[in-house]
C-alpha cells in the first residue's frame, strides 16, 4: 500500500485506456471471423449451414453477411450453452413470418427484420430447418 492516490488514479486511467483497445481489437478480429464464416457459407451454396460461435451475438454479426450473397432462404445456427441459436435469413423479406411458424412450435425467442431474425430454442434443429421449406 506504498501507492499513492495519484499513481493509483493514474494506473486506473492506463487499465481503462488498454481495456478500450482491447475490446476494439476483439470486435475487429470477430467481424474478421464472421466475414471468414459467411465466404464459407455462401460458397457452400447450402440452405442450411452450421456455424461456430463464441458468444449469441456473433450470429448477429454474421447473418446480414451471408444475406448480401444469397439468393434463398438460409439458415444459419449453432449449439452454445445448451442452446440453438439460429438466423434466419429471407432475401425475399419472409424472415420474419418464418419466425412466427417457429414461435407457433414453443420456446423460441427472437426478432429482426423481414431480411433476417436472429433467435435461439430448445427445439430441435429439424423443426428449425423445416420453417425454411
Amino acid at each position: 500500500m506504498s501507492t499513492t492516490p495519484e499513481e493509483a488514479v493514474a494506473a486506473a486511467s492506463d487499465l481503462l485506456a488498454k481495456n478500450k483497445a482491447l475490446k476494439k481489437q476483439l470486435k475487429a478480429a470477430t467481424k474478421a471471423l464472421m466475414a471468414q464464416q459467411a465466404a464459407q457459407v455462401l460458397a457452400s451454396g447450402q440452405q442450411v449451414n452450421e456455424v461456430h460461435i463464441e458468444s449469441a451475438g456473433d450470429i448477429s454479426v454474421l447473418a446480414p453477411l451471408v444475406l448480401k450473397g444469397v439468393s434463398e432462404e438460409t439458415l444459419l445456427w449453432a449449439k452454445l450453452n445448451g442452446r440453438l441459436y439460429f438466423a434466419l435469413i429471407s432475401p425475399a423479406g419472409q424472415a420474419r413470418d418464418c419466425l412466427a411458424r417457429l414461435q407457433a412450435l414453443g420456446e423460441v425467442q427472437g426478432g429482426g427484420s423481414p431480411k433476417v431474425v436472429t433467435g435461439n430454442t430448445t427445439l430441435p434443429l429439424e423443426r428449425v430447418a423445416e420453417t425454411i421449406n
